[in-house]
């Protein structure tokens, strides 16, 4: 039997590690190791934090995929409380929720034929549209947040982070 060396070892090894790494991400998986989901970030200038009121207001004209019904973007910014989730579920109405999962911190995506979110990693729990936990390994509900179109401009949707 001939003896392997270390260069055809180390180039086999790495052969097996980007091969397992492709097969758990091609099963939707890459979520668990990255944390990230597949929610588009908001544009910048879309939206504006305004922390003496604890709230998030949102131009929706800026943000083209909350134009369609089921759309969703994130939100991921270090002066919020936490990161968010919006969602589009009907005409004039929004969900949000914090983004990341309470098992384990991996964002969570909307759902539109389910009307729910789902956690992008292995094992993905759901949680209903009201934030409470439907199904998988997380124990706590997810947290949501009231929001509203302000009755000025039926184009900013406002957000109160103290709920």
């Amino acid at each position: 039997m001939e003896e392997e060396t270390r260069r055809e070892f180390l180039g086999r090894s790495a052969v097996l590690v980007i091969g397992t790494t492709s097969c758990l991400c091609g099963l939707g998986g890459c979520a668990t190791f990255t944390k990230i989901g597949n929610t588009p970030p908001i544009p910048e200038n879309a939206y504006s934090f305004e922390p003496e009121v604890n709230r998030v207001e949102v131009d929706l004209g800026k943000v083209p995929q909350l134009a369609e019904l089921g759309g969703s973007v994130k939100i991921r910014d270090s002066a919020l409380p936490d990161p968010l989730i919006i969602a589009r579920t009907t005409e004039g109405t929004y969900l949000v929720a914090a983004i990341e999962c309470p098992h384990r911190g991996v964002e969570v995506e909307y759902q539109p034929d389910k009307g729910e979110f789902e956690c992008a990693s292995l094992g993905s729990s759901q949680f209903a549209a009201d934030g409470s936990r439907l199904g998988g390994p997380a124990r706590q509900p997810l947290r949501v947040f009231r929001t509203s179109l302000d009755p000025d401009d039926g184009d900013r949707l406002i957000i109160d982070l103290s709920t």
